[in-house]
């Protein structure tokens, strides 16, 4: 096992410091200083080597240190009179989240496809020497900044902290890839690409972190018992690791030479199974389009089409976050202290959901979908930039953009109201439709925003390549916009007639752009 884990090391080196000649050889002013004899330099291999290895180990000391500054910064600033408690409760479940997502076992990489296929290394002593290597580095840099954190920065008392944290980690990392290698036998895929299940976990566990802001912390004791648990798990876990003995056909059924060796090609792959169509999607029921015609034919046919990807995200969101508003309207229930809290958020601070719709808004993937199935074919005809025509498709477009994106709207839009009414605190009417009002606005807005800045920026080429820096400067703009209004305390009164106010003024403005503007910018780049 010693011998491969050098081997690797030996072949990651080489491909590492080869790489980065060639990167050097394409710049212009090196080109005509490096040939092909600068590869037979062993000198100049051993320098870059260095620095290689110099690098990559501050990039692991640096993302190391930033993972627990995270954790410190958000029990400091969030929770700064319960901070140790926060933090230990905080890191608990970040670190489950760990055992789901950060399983490297069957993950492919061009090292790997080095070692296993090409040099034709013995797969289950190259994967067993992985498995100690991985866990012998993670759990030393773990001890190292759990000990700066938690000892040095919350004052724990002892260093008995520091060692259930990192034990925690360990046996949980063993647990994770085990479970992670039984899911592939079983189902024949890796478990984190089925989508709604990965999500679905991510985001309730996430949510999870945040329970101090309603008192709830995982008692350190409860820690211990779970550690002592996941202790006694492992163990039969790392055996079974260890007696796997067809690791080299789990690999090569995962990794195909394209995917591996050229890592462009894998992101058009996944681009296009983003908005590809399935067989049956494409057949479509006579009866819903025998009364339509012209462009509301059309576009009737692209949505009914591609009704699978537009609601696909969209309903999970849905289902997230109806999950999330039982969860809390639990809780007041359950512990009427919390009512208040919560109550005041969604009157005074209703604002913060302005951050939360951009994430949830779905305009993205459906522009990236009208472009890639429809629009990158029809954009070769001129009368489909003509004025009239765009303008007459945005709005038919537009109507089903903002359907799609009011499902998970209408779900918060409707626990909101729940939750205010749970809270006992007599909200009138006026503050139920308006608060309501205000995430549907939000919804529309966001809607209308995508698909006029497609219209008005067409970022992409046939390659569904993002080649517009305007376009990324304007959604980076319109994040940082939202992250900061989204500090607002105004109440929810006020932010709807706000909000509905400005999108009425938006839609309008974005009409009148579309009709002047993209005829011009509506192209093929």
């Amino acid at each position: 096992m010693i011998n491969a884990l050098l081997k690797t090391l030996e072949i990651d080196i080489a491909y590492s410091v080869n790489s980065f000649i060639y990167m050097l050889s394409k710049l212009p002013i090196l080109n005509d200083l490096i040939t092909n004899d600068i590869y037979k330099s062993k000198v100049l291999k051993k320098i870059v080597g260095f620095f290689g290895i110099a690098f990559s180990l501050a990039r692991v000391l640096f993302l190391k240190f930033m993972y627990f500054f995270v954790i410190f910064y958000l029990s400091y600033h969030l929770f700064p009179s319960s901070m140790v408690k926060s933090f230990f409760h905080i890191y608990f479940f970040l670190t489950i989240i760990g055992m789901f997502i950060n399983n490297k076992l069957l993950n492919t990489s061009k090292k790997k496809y080095f070692s296993i296929v090409l040099f034709n290394m013995d797969a289950t002593n190259f994967f067993r020497s992985n498995i100690l290597w991985n866990l012998a580095t993670s759990t030393l840099l773990n001890f190292i900044f759990i000990y700066i954190f938690v000892d040095k920065l919350l004052l724990s008392p002892t260093i008995f902290y520091c060692l259930l944290l990192v034990v925690f980690t360990l046996s949980v990392r063993i647990l994770g890839e085990s479970l992670n290698i039984l899911f592939f036998k079983k189902y024949n895929y890796i478990w984190y690409t089925n989508t709604g299940l990965y999500f679905t976990i991510l985001l309730v566990l996430l949510a999870c972190c945040f329970l101090p802001y309603l008192n709830i912390f995982i008692p350190i004791k409860i820690i211990e018992i779970i550690t002592i648990i996941f202790i006694v798990i492992s163990i039969p876990a790392l055996i079974y690791l260890f007696k796997i003995k067809d690791y080299k056909l789990m690999y090569k059924s995962l990794s195909q030479m394209t995917n591996v060796m050229d890592s462009k090609h894998e992101k058009d792959y996944l681009k296009q199974a983003m908005v590809n169509v399935s067989e049956k999607d494409k057949k479509t029921d006579l009866k819903l389009i025998e009364k339509k015609q012209g462009y509301d034919l059309f576009n009737t046919i692209f949505f009914k089409r591609h009704k699978e990807i537009l609601l696909r995200s969209a309903k999970k969101y849905a289902f997230i976050l109806l999950v999330i508003y039982v969860v809390l309207g639990y809780l007041m229930i359950r512990y009427s202290n919390y009512n208040n809290s919560i109550a005041e958020l969604l009157h005074f601070k209703l604002a913060i959901f302005i951050i939360i719709m951009f994430f949830i808004n779905r305009g993205a993937i459906i522009t990236q979908a009208m472009f890639f199935n429809c629009d990158h074919a029809m954009l070769r005809y001129n009368f489909y930039r003509e004025p009239k025509i765009i303008l007459e498709l945005f709005k038919k477009r537009l109507i089903t953009v903002i359907k799609v994106n009011l499902i998970p709207a209408v779900v918060i839009g409707i626990g909101n109201i729940t939750l205010l009414l749970i809270s006992n605190n007599n909200y009138s009417y006026l503050t139920l439709v308006t608060t309501f009002l205000f995430i549907i606005s939000l919804s529309v807005f966001f809607s209308v925003h995508y698909l006029v800045i497609y219209y008005l920026l067409q970022p992409f080429n046939k390659e569904m390549e993002v080649k517009k820096a305007s376009y990324s400067f304007v959604t980076l703009g319109t994040s940082i916009i939202s992250y900061l209004l989204a500090h607002l305390v105004l109440t929810s009164e006020i932010l709807s007639i706000l909000g509905i106010a400005f999108v009425v003024i938006y839609i309008i403005i974005a009409l009148l752009l579309v009709y002047k503007i993209s005829p011009r910018t509506f192209k093929l780049n």
